[in-house]
Parts: structure tokens; C-alpha cells; sequence
């Protein structure tokens, strides 16, 4: 298979494509030679529960997981079909109750939430086969559907390596490049990188999902395992910048900026040949290119190693030949376990901690069962046909806030009306009969493609389709056009009018409580490092939690931020801002110890005594001043801190010196953020 074949075939969309394509194929095929063509036509509406609720893609416990997601998809097409045919009115109820129960599954994780949005999903999708098959034979055939899904999904991955783990891989190691590429010009402007980079965060969280699923399968491949750890080194170290003022004088030096240019372009081009190398199944070679632009870097480096740069031309020596390592290796620098053992859940406690008003996820499941519910009584009060449109409208707009969530309503009411316009122009070039449903039939693998990159184009060609098969059945796709519209646009009104008025959860109002958990989670970073150098035992696995959850604090604060900039009534708060440009600083100076801390260095026990005790005060008056307990910067707080500094002033520039010079930069950044935690965080609506 050549490399550009390779690129096209194992491209995430194409592939994802390929095969729910295949697997329907495949089902279709099943279906017609057992004479049930109809019944596995209309079990295919089971698809989109399946790409919901993610049961088609690697998770932890996935075996004890689909031994009761399936039934319970299975059990919502059943229970929501029996009462569609014999009791239609009990379904404004029933969806409400619905809407509750299953929307309320969030409060376990991100995966159960997804499952109980499919289960709803299967819910209105029940609505469609009443009258033509009975609701417990659908039901049947959408769990079989699902099994079959799941069974051909984990033999397709097989077959690739893995593929899910290789694809999370490789765009992590993209995402790798594109940061590395663009500290050039954050060397001139200072803007760029204060944030936490979501993406990044995104796929490296998918990837270690998915390898803690190989390996308690026990087949999690070595070479995929080796570059797992190096992209956290990678991205650990990437985001190690002690000192981010006096960095960029650095290399902006005469000498250094060209070799740093040339550097970055052949470290972050080879970080894509290593995306590449994953997605492809392609052996990776050396390059000789990478060895030749990290020596002229290092050889600019180290004249600076003196005078104002004494602290810094070091550390940056030390880094770039790690990082070009680690690109050249795809391994990790040293060998540790990645993984603790997690308890599983007390799931009926979590449950019923949040089933209360206090809770987003309660409110939130309570406001998705009031807009089915509403949603249903207006469908059923002027009698429209087809009302499981405007209820998956409802459904499949909805994200997890109420900007992304009004994004997806608009894409999907103009991805409506232009696949309607395009199908309306078909039509009326004479496509119908069959050419109508092998039309529908290719359009098939480019909308799969699609749904994960933009929904209003997957809306456009789903819509075609639909309008397709319609035209097939009786060509009545002319007929069924106004409705379509009139029932999306009907689903998305009101889930913008819900998300606006019933509830609404602003980020602003979630800041303050991030806020304090971020620098508690920061807290607890700083004082396994101090623990370290005072010479307690540390293992390298609570350093590498520590730092994943204090990162993953900190993509939250971003997130939250950057949704709370769109929001209605909410200006741009500028302590936010500045706040998560402070935390992200902090992070990076705790990050550049790490390496020292888990190598077991130690400060003299004066040393360590002075910075142990003032940082520690230092993160005990930040945490009391974000909680609202009154935490005080004392003067004697204050008198230890310039100590700290006059100690690292009349150190000698070694390795401890630089363990001493990283810890005066962080009573500095605790100092700031106790400056931040005086002004209140944005909890209510300020006009403009």
C-alpha cells in the first residue's frame, strides 16, 4: 500500500467512514438473506445511539460496560415504543421523566452522560417503526444492531494496530508540533501560550483512556506504550518555561535565534513524521537533521552561561537535548509507571449527590426533560406528522454549554435548509425511484465522515438523504419538506430559549468554585515537589498525577473562560484572564523541578526548611483568600519570601541553585494570585 493510500486510508474521518459504512453493509446483507430487509433497515436507526454513547470505541470496564448499555438502549426503544402505539399522549410524561433519569447519568462520567443522551436519542427514534413493526421486535433488532456494531468495531481495530490508540497518537504528536512550531513567534509576542492548549489536552486524555483499556486487556503494544510516555515528557516539558520574561531575551539573542528557528522548524517537523508514522503503521528512521540542529543550538547556548542568563542557558541546554531525544527515540527518557490503580466508584452515592437542586447535572437533566416534554405536547397538539424529528432536534443540539450549544442549533437549522434547497433541486432534475436511493445510499460514508468535524454540514447531507429515501418510498419528498424545516426549527428554538431562560448555568458563575479547586489541586503539586527536596519519599507516579490533574485543572479554567467571553451579559472578566496566565506559570516552574524532584535531589535542610514553610504559608493564604476564608499574606510571610530571595541571590550558579531560583519564581506567582483572589470572581450577569 503506498504512503499517499496509507495517509487517505487511515485518515480518522475516512476511516470512521469506511467502517460504520461496511458494518451496515454488512447488516443490510445479514438482513436480506434472513427475509427481515425492513426490520434490519429500521434497526439502523440505532447508529446514532451507537456513536453517542461511544459504546463502539475502547473504554475501561467495556465488557461490564455493554453488558448494560446495550440493554438499556434496548429497554428505552421498548418502553418508549410501547407507549408511542398505545398510549401516544403518555409520552410528554414519559420523556419528561425520561429526560430526568437519564440526563441525571452525568453525574457518574462523561461516558455514562453520553449514554443516557443515546438512550433518549433511541427514545424519539422508537417513534419511527410504530405501526410497522412491534415495539419489542425493534427493540430486539436495536440491541443486535448494537452488538454487531461493537463486534465489527473491535475486530476493525484489530485488524489496524489498535487504530483508536494510533489515532489519538498521532494528533497528539500533531497538536505536539503545532505548539513547538509557534514558540517562534511567541518570542515576540508575549500573548501567545498563556492559555492552556485545548486540543492537546483533549487527545491526550483519549489517549490515556485508551491505553489503560490495552493494558487491562492485556494488549497494549509496546512501541504504542513507549510514545505514550514520550508525548507526556513531550508535552511536559514543552510547557516547562522557568522564567518566561528573562526566556525570551534569551533567545532572542543574535547568536541563538537562528539556530533556535532552525531547531524548532526540524524538531516540530519531525514530531508530524511521527503522526504520520502512527496513523500509517510506518517504521520510523533516524534523523541526522535533528542531531545537526540541536548541536548549533546547544553551541549558541552555552557561551550564555554566564551573567544575567547563568540560571536559564543551562536548564534550556539541558531541555533541548531531551526534547530532540525524545523526538529522535519516541521513548521515554526514563522508564515509570504511568497508571495507580483507581477505586471504581460508589455509582448509587455519586448518583444521589448530585440528584438534588443544588446540582448543574440535576438542573440541566431537569431542563432537557421540561424542553422534551414541551417539545412533544407541541407536536401532538397540532397533530404533525414525524414529530421524532423535532425531538432529535432537541436532543442533538444540546452540548455541554450554552455557547457550543447555540453554535450547533444554528448549524443545524442552515444545514437543513441548504440540504433541503439542494434536495428540492434534484428532485426536480428528475432523480427519483432508484436513482433516489442509490443516491442516498453514497451520500452515506461522506455524511459519517462529517459528523465529527461540522455538524451543519452533516446536517446537510443527512438531510438529503432523508429527502432521498422519501422520494423512494412514494415521492413524497416534496411533501415532507416544509415539515422537516418547520419541526428542526421548532427543536432548536426552543432549546436556545431553554438554555437562555431555564437555568441557565453561565461559566461566569462557575469560576469562583474552579478557581478554588485549581489552586488546591496547584497546592498539592507544590507540596509533593517540597516533600521531595526536603527528602521524603515521593514516588514519580503522584508527581505524574499531580501534574495531569493539575493540567486538567487548568484546561477546565480555560475552557470556562473562553465559553464565558461569548456568553450573553458577560464582558471579558480580565483577572480571569490574567488568573489562568499566573496558574499556567506556576505549573511551568513546577514542571521544571519535577525532573530534579524525581531523580531524589535534595536542598540542605536549612534550604529546604526557609522555602518549605514559606511556600506552604504562601499556599495556604492563596487557597484561604479563593475559598472565602479570609487567607491573610502576613508580614512575616512576606519577611520569608525576600529571604528566599536573598538566599538565591548569594547562591552559586549550579543545579541547586536553579531548584532555589524556581521556588523564589513560585512564591512570586502565589503572590500574584493572592493579589487576583481579592477581586471577586464573575458570579452574576454585568450588562456590557
Amino acid at each position: 500500500m503506498s504512503s499517499a493510500i496509507r495517509r487517505w486510508w487511515f485518515n480518522g474521518h475516512v476511516n470512521l467512514a469506511l467502517r460504520v459504512s461496511l458494518a451496515m453493509a454488512a447488516w443490510l446483507a445479514m438482513a436480506w438473506c434472513l427475509d427481515w430487509f425492513q426490520l434490519g433497515l429500521l434497526s439502523l436507526l440505532a447508529i446514532p445511539a451507537v456513536f453517542i454513547s461511544g459504546i463502539d470505541q475502547p473504554s475501561a470496564h467495556w465488557v461490564h460496560r455493554l453488558s448494560w448499555s446495550i440493554p438499556l438502549l434496548g429497554g428505552s426503544a421498548l418502553v418508549f415504543g410501547c407507549i408511542g402505539l398505545y398510549w401516544p399522549v403518555g409520552l410528554i410524561p414519559a420523556l419528561f421523566v425520561g429526560g430526568v433519569l437519564f440526563g441525571s447519568l452525568a453525574a457518574w462520567d462523561e461516558l455514562s452522560g453520553r449514554l443516557g443522551l443515546a438512550a433518549l436519542v433511541l427514545a424519539a427514534m422508537a417513534q419511527v417503526p410504530v405501526g410497522i413493526e412491534p415495539p419489542w421486535l425493534f427493540a430486539l433488532a436495536v440491541m443486535i444492531n448494537c452488538v454487531w456494531v461493537v463486534l465489527f468495531s473491535d475486530l476493525w481495530f484489530r485488524l489496524q494496530g489498535d487504530y483508536p490508540l494510533r489515532q489519538a497518537l498521532a494528533l497528539s504528536y500533531r497538536r505536539l508540533a503545532v505548539i513547538l512550531a509557534s514558540r517562534v513567534k511567541w518570542i515576540e509576542d508575549p500573548m501567545l501560550g498563556e492559555r492552556f492548549d485545548l486540543p492537546l489536552a483533549e487527545q491526550l486524555a483519549l489517549v490515556r483512556r485508551y491505553v489503560g483499556v490495552s493494558k487491562s486487556r492485556n494488549r497494549l503494544n509496546p512501541e504504542l506504550h513507549q510514545a505514550f510516555m514520550a508525548a507526556v515528557d513531550l508535552q511536559e516539558r514543552l510547557q516547562a518555561i522557568p522564567n518566561p520574561e528573562l526566556s525570551r531575551q534569551l533567545f532572542n539573542v543574535e547568536d541563538v535565534l537562528p539556530s533556535y528557528r532552525l531547531w524548532v522548524a526540524v524538531t516540530s517537523k519531525r514530531l508530524r513524521h511521527i503522526a504520520d508514522g502512527l496513523m500509517t503503521l510506518q517504521p520510523l528512521q533516524a534523523d541526522e537533521r535533528l542531531e545537526a540542529a540541536e548541536a548549533a543550538l546547544v553551541a549558541a547556548l552555552k557561551p550564555l552561561q554566564q551573567h544575567q542568563f547563568s540560571q536559564l542557558a543551562p536548564y534550556f541546554i539541558s531541555n533541548v537535548q531531551r526534547i530532540s531525544r525524545l523526538a529522535q527515540r519516541v521513548a521515554p527518557l526514563y522508564q515509570r509507571k504511568m497508571f495507580a490503580p483507581d477505586d471504581r466508584p460508589d455509582y448509587w452515592r455519586q448518583w444521589r449527590l448530585h440528584f438534588r437542586w443544588r446540582s448543574p447535572v440535576f438542573r440541566g437533566a431537569v431542563r432537557q426533560g421540561i424542553l422534551l416534554a414541551v417539545t412533544m405536547a407541541i407536536v401532538q397538539w397540532w397533530q404533525w406528522d414525524k414529530g421524532y424529528w423535532a425531538l432529535l432536534s432537541v436532543l442533538l443540539v444540546v452540548r455541554g454549554g450554552i455557547v457550543d450549544t447555540r453554535r450547533r442549533a444554528w448549524q443545524r437549522i442552515w444545514g437543513t435548509l441548504v440540504g433541503l434547497a439542494v434536495a428540492a433541486l434534484l428532485i426536480v432534475a428528475g432523480i427519483s425511484g432508484n436513482a433516489a436511493l442509490l443516491l442516498g445510499l453514497l451520500l452515506v460514508p461522506p455524511t459519517l465522515s462529517l459528523i465529527p468535524v461540522h455538524h451543519g454540514y452533516s446536517c446537510t447531507l443527512g438531510t438529503v438523504i432523508l429527502i432521498m429515501v422519501f422520494e423512494y418510498i412514494g415521492a413524497q419528498g416534496m411533501a415532507v419538506m416544509p415539515l422537516r424545516l418547520l419541526e428542526t426549527v421548532m427543536g432548536c428554538s426552543l432549546v436556545l430559549l431553554g438554555y437562555r431562560y431555564l437555568w441557565p448555568q453561565w461559566q461566569g458563575g462557575r469560576q469562583a468554585q474552579l478557581r478554588q479547586q485549581a489552586v488546591g489541586q496547584l497546592n498539592g503539586y507544590l507540596k509533593l515537589v517540597l516533600d521531595a527536596f526536603s527528602g521524603r519519599d515521593v514516588t514519580p507516579v503522584s508527581l505524574a498525577r499531580a501534574r495531569r490533574f493539575t493540567y486538567e485543572l487548568g484546561v477546565a479554567l480555560t475552557s470556562s473562560f473562553e465559553q464565558m467571553q461569548q456568553e450573553p451579559n458577560y464582558s471579558r472578566h480580565r483577572d480571569s484572564a490574567e488568573l489562568i496566565r499566573i496558574y499556567k506559570q506556576t505549573q511551568s516552574h513546577l514542571n521544571a523541578l519535577a525532573p530534579a524532584a524525581r531523580r531524589g535531589r535534595h536542598l540542605p535542610a536549612e534550604h529546604s526548611a526557609l522555602v518549605r514553610q514559606t511556600l506552604l504559608d504562601a499556599s495556604e493564604a492563596v487557597l484561604g483568600a479563593f475559598s472565602g476564608k479570609g487567607g491573610d499574606w502576613s508580614s512575616e510571610l512576606e519577611a520569608n519570601r525576600q529571604a528566599m530571595y536573598r538566599l538565591t541571590q548569594d547562591s552559586e550558579a549550579d543545579r541547586g541553585s536553579f531548584i532555589l531560583y524556581q521556588l523564589n519564581l513560585i512564591g512570586e506567582r502565589y503572590q500574584q494570585l493572592y493579589a487576583i483572589a481579592g477581586a471577586p470572581a464573575p458570579d452574576k450577569p454585568s450588562r456590557r
